[in-house]
């Protein structure tokens, strides 16, 4: 299934301050500058822990851009499942990033952005398993970082 975007590219994403699984606030604007981010939103049925698995060996190689991995789950409960670091988990209980960042019927979403949060790509997809390989996230994020160096 092709899901139409909400969020266009080369834009600034909505930003957001969300508890992390610690229940620390984590704030996306004020991270603005420091990294670019590599964010995954999942919907609440959506198990991200066998994708992360696999990307993270990558995000470790890529801290040296640097990049930040943050995932945005529906519950403490799923936060709980996701192994950090390398990886910010954040809970989104009320749902209102994955309503402004995900499509109706997507289960996850992953958002390549700039240090600035500017959108440069995102996969939508049906299921997790649907997400794209860790070579070629690591590819968007090196262009990013060849962009955008910091």
């Amino acid at each position: 299934m092709r899901f139409e975007a909400r969020l266009r590219e080369h834009k600034i994403v909505p930003l957001w301050t969300l508890p992390d699984k610690y229940s620390e606030l984590f704030n996306l604007a004020k991270r603005r500058g420091r990294a670019h981010f590599l964010v995954l939103v999942c919907a609440p049925n959506a198990d991200p822990a066998p994708f992360l698995e696999r990307l993270a060996p990558e995000l470790v190689k890529l801290s040296s851009l640097p990049a930040q991995g943050i995932v945005v789950v529906a519950s403490e409960e799923a936060a709980g499942a996701v192994a950090s670091p390398p990886f910010t988990v954040v809970v989104d209980a009320e749902g209102s990033v994955r309503d402004r960042y995900l499509p109706e019927g997507a289960a996850a979403g992953l958002f390549a952005l700039d240090r600035y949060a500017d959108l440069y790509h995102q996969w939508i997809v049906e299921t997790v398993a649907e997400l794209p390989g860790p070579d070629e996230v690591a590819e968007w994020m090196q262009a990013i970082g060849m962009q955008c160096s910091v």
